[in-house]
């Protein structure tokens, strides 16, 4: 900020400050208390202004330069914020009362807000505060374990990565995102979002809470409402910068370079070869060179404030990650302006957001394990610098990763603007119209280019480039919403009467279009007006559009605040169905009862008592825009014709017309209470779930003629749960503490009815797979042999056990090994202060799940590649009692085949996030226009307990490596289905201790 800059923005403060103090001033004084005594800590602001003090030890207060008709306005954690208008006195004492917080809170719902105490619904809420001190690229991983029943599967420390966000379990086979909403338009995700900007977000879990939403709301939906400032307030600048560093949080033990020689050699010996191999004296540690310590910023601003009739928020953010891992990294660049305003009878309220991401891969870490220790870091004597492993001197094959990380260039690049604008115009009292606008536009651009280079004639495919790569693709989406709606508000005696009706209208257009070419006349021309004319070109495009058309209905009815009902139904019709099948119907009913209200309740120690329950019906459609039609691809099945060359059209994909919307059936039974005058609360939850004509894009074999899965309706899906949310507070003199601890219990979750196994994607070249999903057997479980703990002594292999007892060990014995699916997930969120500090700590757990860990596959039994020192134990002639097995490419036994040796417990206990400040307060340095200033630290992931062997047990999916080698072209793959492959480890990015240093100002 320039000195003219400063000169001007303290000339229209102190100008704000003047108008502000020039009516009739006094000095008001006098003691805040609560029941127990004296109340220190609690702030004391002139409404309008930003003039305000805090109570002393004592509870004593002084505050100047009021108007003498001016209002003060008191508040204090855990006690209900008043308002008393001074009316010309000086002496005013309060006495503040407990606030019941969790039962009077405002929540957002669909198409409305509701008091928590009249909620039917199951509805989770988090504000601003608890997720603003997590340094995240995506605000979803800032929410793990901070809510019950939702769980945060995050992609380790991979920059940019997003999570797997999971409500009341997987509830769909294709898509089991939850439906997004940002200041009421619909979005794929929270990551165009900067945590700075959100003001509160509601989960609605139950069908009862989110069946107005009718389709896509079978997995939850999440309502994001973003800062639009306050009114009758000045001016409040506040900057934030955080900067700091990530480093890796947990590292592998491989052998050195000696050690694999000689594991060469006594594999060579245990296959009976005459081979050896010399140790060539280099000993690189390629962990230590893909692991680096990465610069993280996190730098914002926000002006907020309003007037009369109006109320604004802007701000602009940056965020840089340079990522741990070697050729990864990740920028954003946020911009928001929201307002709202406010002529008589209508309201505009108006949200815009933009939003540039750019996000660089390290596709090659894990890509078949590690690269050999006896590769040197550099070779200047082949084509880019670096050398693969040659079979007389390295072994029989593999790739170098780093290698091929450093000389790939890839760059993922988002622009994104998403705007809502929506009226409100109040007809006669409680009668309202509103019309909502929503505009979400993206324009993503993924580029890669690889140049030529030679690294080792073994494995030519990986390890030799002739030709340079070069991938340039743009996708544009463009989603539009349009949402009028009419409700209705009313009081009369002890009835309470809510209606709300509407129609929504959301179009998505995608076009697609780019190329994939090699040949540029050099490698540092990188533009695809470069490339050669030629038949090997692959183009890539797309024209996508899918409609949505609906009409929903809510009535909420309530009688002297006791007695609560609520019914929902929504009609849906969508373009991704057959004519015949495109409209679905949802209905959800509800009721609660506000037992604590009855006469007959007479409890002291619990203030409160709700029981509620509800049933509803949601719905799903495909993920892809035309599943019902069949594709067809240019240049496909080319043939001569007539002495020439024409272009023909082959199917790559068949289609089921007769699918029908996923319907997802769910029953909730809860109880809301409060103890000891509102300190403590408790929330309690049992859902059931049944999913029926699940879709899910299911492979064909090779024979069909077809290359893509199809989809289809395949069966059922069951979930049932129970959870527990906990919270407490308290003041004790200048300390201040809350406490909230929540737990999920799966009770049960697995495939109903399904026709036939759903496979995962192979983990390797010789196309093993791991996952399946089959009838009454958790979604994506393991299948493969169980074996003994002790591998045969005589020869070393693995010892099978005979499932079925027939005396053979076959096909027949491959069996369930393990369960991706937790029994229970948690989360403990402790936060406090005493005087100018305050402190947050945010623990998270995951309790029952498995883990396969497919990098220790390829680092003890893999052909190829580095190994970790577990092999020292391998089975020789001289050390027959161990339980890894004898080194061997030939594989004779089939050792390398699914099993229970590489199935872990991934059950973890995690201090997700520490962060400690020093708040310093009433002007800083002598500036009387510094409101506040905070100094912090905080520290992610400062602590993991768990027995996983791998780098990190929060394992997100397999995507990458070879899961989706053999889908679209380098730089434009498939993504993998998360669902059908949770819990193996293929090739997660390491997590990342993430140690940032801060300042917050406010003036």
């Amino acid at each position: 900020m320039t000195k003219k800059t400063l000169k001007q923005f303290l000339g229209l403060a102190i100008a704000l400050f003047s108008s502000v103090v020039f009516a009739q001033a006094t000095q008001v004084a006098g003691t805040v208390s609560d029941a127990d005594g004296p109340l220190p800590g609690v702030n004391i602001v002139v409404k309008g202004t930003t003039n305000g003090v805090t109570s002393d030890f004592d509870g004593n207060y002084s505050i100047s330069n009021v108007d003498s008709q001016g209002v003060l306005i008191f508040s204090y954690i855990g006690y209900a914020t008043q308002e008393i208008s001074i009316e010309g006195r000086s002496t005013l004492n309060v006495t503040l009362q407990p606030d019941a917080e969790a039962l009077n809170e405002v929540v957002i719902v669909g198409y409305g807000t509701s008091n928590k105490r009249e909620l039917t619904g199951s509805v989770a809420t988090i504000k601003k505060d608890a997720i603003v001190n997590v340094v995240a690229s995506n605000p979803s991983a800032a929410l793990q374990g901070k809510l019950s029943g939702v769980q945060i599967e995050t992609p380790g420390g991979r920059p940019g990565g997003r999570s797997n966000f999971f409500i009341r379990g997987v509830n769909s086979l294709s898509n089991a995102d939850p439906l997004f909403i940002v200041d009421g338009l619909f979005v794929d995700d929270m990551e165009n979002i900067h945590a700075r900007d959100i003001q509160n977000i509601s989960v609605l879990k139950d069908a009862s809470a989110s069946a107005i939403y009718g389709s896509r709301a079978a997995n939850g939906v999440v309502i994001v409402k973003t800062n639009h400032g306050q009114k009758n307030r000045d001016v409040e600048v506040t900057f934030d910068a955080r900067i700091g560093f990530d480093s890796a949080s947990k590292k592998l033990d491989y052998i050195n370079g000696q050690q694999y020689t000689d594991f060469l050699n006594q594999r060579f010996a245990n296959d009976g070869e005459a081979t050896t191999v010399a140790f060539n004296g280099v000993n690189t540690d390629w962990q230590d060179e893909n692991l680096k310590n990465g610069a993280v910023q996190d730098i914002g601003f926000s002006v907020s404030g309003g007037g009369e009739n109006t109320s604004y928020f802007a701000s602009g953010n940056y965020f840089s990650q340079e990522g741990i891992l070697v050729g990864s990294g990740f920028k954003r660049i946020n911009f928001r302006v929201n307002t709202r305003s406010e002529f008589g009878r209508l309201t505009l309220t108006q949200s815009l957001g933009i939003t540039e991401r750019k996000t660089q891969e390290n596709n090659w870490f894990g890509w078949d394990g590690v690269s050999v220790p006896t590769l040197a870091t550099t070779n200047s004597a082949n084509e880019g610098g670096f050398e693969a492993p040659n079979q007389d001197i390295h072994g029989p094959g593999g790739v170098n990763q780093y290698g091929l990380a450093s000389l790939e260039d890839n760059l993922i690049t988002s622009r994104n603007i998403y705007g809502s604008a929506k009226l409100d115009y109040e007809i006669v009292d409680g009668l309202k119209a509103s019309l909502n606008f929503g505009l979400d536009y993206t324009n993503t651009r993924f580029f890669q280019f690889t140049p030529t280079y030679f690294m080792s004639a073994t494995d030519a495919v990986f390890n030799v480039n002739n030709e340079n790569d070069l991938t340039d693709v743009s996708q544009n989406d463009v989603n539009i919403l349009v949402e009028p709606t009419i409700s209705y508000d009313k009081e009369f005696n002890q009835h309470k009467i809510g209606i709300v009706g509407g129609y929504t209208f959301f179009k998505e257009n995608q076009q697609i279009g780019g190329l994939f070419g090699q040949g540029t006349p050099s490698n540092l021309i990188r533009n695809v007006g470069a490339l050669p004319s030629s038949e090997n070109n692959i183009l890539i495009g797309a024209d996508n559009i899918a409609g949505l058309e609906s009409y929903f209905g809510r009535v909420n009815y309530g009688y002297d605040g006791k007695y609560l009902l609520s019914a929902t139904l929504r009609r849906d019709a969508s373009s991704r169905f057959a004519e015949e099948n495109r409209v679905g119907y949802f209905p959800s009913f509800s009721a609660g009862w506000n037992i604590s209200d009855e006469d007959f309740w007479n409890s002291e120690k619990i203030n409160y008592f709700k029981l509620r329950a509800s049933y509803g019906e949601l719905g799903s459609y495909p993920d892809v825009f035309y599943p019902t039609s069949a594709v067809f691809l240019a240049n496909q099945s080319n043939t001569s014709f007539g002495g020439g060359l024409v272009n023909g059209l082959a199917q790559t994909t068949l289609a089921d017309p007769d699918l029908v919307w996923e319907t997802t059936k769910t029953f909730d039974i809860g109880l809301d209470m409060a103890f000891l005058d509102n300190k403590m609360n408790l929330t309690v939850d049992y859902f059931s779930k049944d999913i029926e004509d699940v879709l899910v894009a299911i492979n064909v074999p090779s024979t069909t003629g077809v290359s893509l899965p199809v989809t289809r309706n395949a069966g059922t899906l069951i979930n049932q749960g129970l959870e527990l949310e906990y919270g407490y507070r308290k003041t004790a003199g200048d300390f201040t503490f809350n406490a909230n601890a929540n737990i999920a219990f799966t009770l049960k979750s697995e495939a109903g009815d399904i026709p036939n196994p759903i496979l995962g994607p192979a983990i390797d070249e010789d196309l093993r797979v791991v996952n399946r999903t089959s009838t009454g057997e958790a979604i994506g479980a393991y299948y493969g042999y169980v074996v003994e703990d002790k591998v045969n002594p005589t020869t070393g292999d693995f010892v099978r056990v005979d499932q079925n007892g027939d005396g053979l060990i076959d096909g027949d014995d491959i069996v369930n090994i393990g369960d991706p699916v937790p029994d229970f997930i948690y989360g403990i969120n402790l936060n406090g202060a005493y005087k100018n500090f305050d402190f947050a700590l945010a623990f998270t757990g995951v309790q029952g799940n498995e883990i396969y860990n497919v990098g220790r596959y390829y680092a003890i039994l893999w052909q190829d590649g580095g190994k970790l020192t577990d092999v020292l134990n391998s089975w020789t002639p001289s050390n027959t009692d161990t339980n890894i097995p004898r080194a061997s490419i030939a594989d004779p036994a089939g050792n390398k085949a699914p099993s229970s040796f590489f199935v872990e417990d991934g059950s973890y206990f995690r201090l997700r996030n520490l962060d400690v400040g020093y708040n310093f307060r009433d002007g800083v340095g002598g500036f009387d226009w510094f409101k506040s200033l905070r100094l912090s630290v905080n520290i992610q992931n400062l602590f993991t307990i768990s027995g996983y062997s791998g780098y990190d047990p929060d394992v997100a999916s397999t995507d990458g490596g070879r899961a989706n080698r053999n889908t679209g072209v380098p730089g434009f793959r498939t993504p993998v289905n998360p669902l059908l492959s949770r819990g193996v480890d293929a090739r997660a990015y390491p997590n990342a201790r993430t140690i940032m240093f801060g300042v917050q100002a406010k003036f």
